[in-house]
């Protein structure tokens, strides 16, 4: 009776036993699918984030420097999430600040057309560079552009041995001359013609600067 009870108890055992080791498995394989359904989708939640973002800082330093606007944006979407809910809001919000922001970038770019096809004194300006060097005292040449306010154009330097380092120019719808980025003149339809002398820092969508040029600057503003 007595081995009879021992082996009842040892077969009882080896059952609680196997099905706690079922258990656990079962638990740690969930964990394990948990765990790859969350790794593929956080990375690409992540890649899509840092674009859209990305894209919607370019797309307000172009407002910022064509007219100075800073636009209302949507908020209340989380910073980080790893929820599926609170991914699609930070999305969602992304979308729509972008579409906001490229909105206003619409009206600017309206607003420049309407220029160009009925200028006013002091809607354009003309610029003219001379003694150009970098800082390797190497020299170069660049044409003239004319400029509408709100516009932006690529000034194309030209050294005396072909390299042709491309320069962004803005002229801020509320008077700033920018060249990288950087506030240069206050133009309207006063600002003097009397040359000035200019230095600007060529960072060639690096994050230090991969060069500086020296040159003079003279602006000329048509009476129409």
């Amino acid at each position: 009776m007595r081995l009879s009870l021992l082996v009842n108890r040892f077969h009882w055992g080896r059952y609680f036993l196997a099905k706690s080791l079922k258990k656990v498995c079962c638990i740690l394989l969930m964990g394990a699918l948990t765990a790859c359904q969350t790794l593929p989708t956080q990375e690409p939640f992540k890649k899509l984030r840092e674009q859209q973002q990305l894209e919607l800082a370019e797309l307000l330093d172009q407002l910022w420097l064509r007219a100075h606007i800073l636009p209302q944006l949507a908020q209340g979407a989380p910073l980080v999430s790893t929820a599926r809910a609170g991914q699609e809001a930070i999305s969602q919000q992304n979308i729509s600040n972008i579409q906001r922001a490229r909105a206003l970038l619409d009206e600017l770019d309206t607003r420049v057309s309407e220029r160009k096809l009925m200028p006013q004194t002091g809607d354009v300006v003309e610029l003219t560079l001379s003694d150009i060097t970098d800082n390797q005292h190497q020299k170069y040449k660049a044409s003239r552009i004319t400029l509408f306010r709100a516009e932006q154009k690529e000034w194309l330097l030209e050294a005396v041995t072909g390299e042709v380092v491309p320069l962004t120019v803005i002229w801020n719808e509320t008077g700033a001359l920018y060249i990288e980025g950087q506030e240069v003149a206050l133009l309207s339809s006063t600002s003097s013609e009397i040359p000035s002398v200019v230095e600007i820092f060529y960072y060639g969508d690096q994050v230090l600067a991969q060069a500086s040029f020296a040159f003079t600057l003279q602006v000329t503003v048509p009476r129409l």
